[in-house]
């Protein structure tokens, strides 16, 4: 198996780093850099699509780590972040 086939799912982690950082930001009360980290994890989101395309790959490892992203970036970060404010 190629690493190119592994570079959508490296993304797609960067966006889950993202989002997981932005939690911690928010419990620190540094709400101005979650919410960067928050639109850092959307650019990963939108180029961990654009790179599978690209590269002609897909896999079922890929599509659920994609929702545990988008679930912890754009959902639990968030709804923190609301919470605290």
């Amino acid at each position: 198996m190629k690493i190119s086939t592994h570079l959508p799912n490296f993304i797609t982690l960067l966006n889950l780093m993202c989002g997981v950082t932005a939690i911690i930001c928010i419990f620190q009360f540094e709400l101005y850099m979650a919410s960067w980290l928050i639109i850092a994890g959307a650019l990963f989101d939108f180029a961990d699509g654009l790179v599978a395309r690209m590269l002609k790959v897909s896999s079922e490892l890929g599509k659920q780590l994609d929702s545990l992203s988008d679930v912890v970036t754009f959902g639990v970060a968030p709804g923190l972040m609301g919470y605290k404010i």
